[in-house]
């Protein structure tokens, strides 16, 4: 008789967050966000399934399971190993980037798209589809310009690509809102 063998989850190792933001210079804050978020500009899934080992590692350190949509999830990521703990009630859910009111800075109405607030900078929460969120990668927000630079995940490349972590150039009429979580967190942060 043949025996059976039963696969087991290794338990996943828990990792320290930073405990404070690398830096309180909001500007070497967001380029440290925008370049943890490129160290995966380029990395795939396996089968489109939302599995890869680096796609295991962001949702297990969100503490989500580790086949879970990673939009969210790597946009979250980025902040929290720069030592910044975004106020989201549920940190894999992309409304929730856009559940706060005066975090919106930027809105698409009726009207076209409007700028509400301060201006869109590197790393602002972009929401772009029914569903899907990425980072804003320019620094100067060019209220003229056609296109906008993103960074995402869970996203292609383009026609024939693997989902995984790109920088697109995205239209501006493809964006719904931006919001500016960063800015909020600084003004309110306390060291401890």
């Amino acid at each position: 008789m043949a025996t059976r063998q039963v696969a087991t989850l290794k338990p996943v190792k828990t990792v320290a967050y930073p405990l404070k933001p690398i830096s309180l210079d909001e500007t070497i804050l967001r380029q440290a966000i925008l370049d943890s978020a490129a160290a995966f500009v380029g990395m795939v899934e396996l089968t489109n399934h939302n599995d890869a080992p680096w796609i295991t590692k962001i949702n297990a350190y969100n503490g989500l399971p580790i086949r879970s949509a990673y939009c969210a999830s790597g946009f979250y990521y980025a902040h929290r190993v720069n030592g910044v703990r975004l106020p989201v009630r549920a940190l894999g859910a992309v409304s929730s980037y856009f559940a706060v009111p005066a975090k919106i800075i930027y809105r698409r109405n009726q009207r076209g798209n409007q700028r509400l607030g301060v201006m869109p900078r590197r790393m602002d929460a972009v929401s772009i589809y029914t569903s899907h969120i990425e980072g804003l990668v320019d620094d100067v927000w060019d209220p003229d310009e056609e296109y906008v630079t993103l960074i995402g995940f869970n996203t292609s490349g383009g026609r024939g690509t693997k989902y995984g972590c790109y920088i697109n150039r995205r239209r501006k009429s493809e964006i719904k809102f931006i919001a500016n979580w960063l800015t909020p967190f600084l003004t309110t942060y306390k060291p401890q």
